[in-house]
């Protein structure tokens, strides 16, 4: 009877863990595509915020552009807190430099800021290139 209890015991233990494993296996899989899904929207946010700032900038719209710029600015060190890749958060983290420099030259609506738009755009596609890709 003992023997038979153990047994039933072990029976019951390896179908819990049959059945536990797999969900397990699949759940943390799940979760490490959910977190690249997340790292590559936050990247193309960045872009799209950086494209916009420099394409209201081009059209000579620098009160739009410098409010856009912000937006991107203050998002940049949130994206980089999030970023587990640390080569991946120091390059976002560096999108921050220029940050004075694009800020008051939009604040003079000088045309020359376009160049550094540019210059940052190019930094953010490269800092965000494949950002959340396995």
């Amino acid at each position: 009877m003992k023997n038979k209890s153990i047994v039933i015991a072990a029976a019951l233990v390896a179908v819990f863990l049959l059945g536990f494993i797999p969900q397990y296996v699949r759940a943390n899989r799940l979760d490490s595509e959910l977190r690249q899904s997340r790292e590559a929207h936050a990247g193309a946010e960045l872009r799209d915020l950086i494209g916009l700032a420099y394409l209201q900038a081009n059209q000579k719209n620098y009160g739009l552009s410098a409010e856009t710029s912000g937006r991107f600015f203050s998002r940049v060190p949130k994206i980089a807190n999030q970023t587990k890749d640390a080569t991946r958060r120091k390059a976002v983290e560096d999108l921050l430099a220029p940050r004075d420099q694009i800020t008051a030259a939009l604040a003079k609506g000088d045309a020359a800021v376009v160049g550094d738009l540019q210059d940052l755009f190019i930094k953010t596609r490269a800092a965000t290139e494949g950002a959340g890709a396995p």
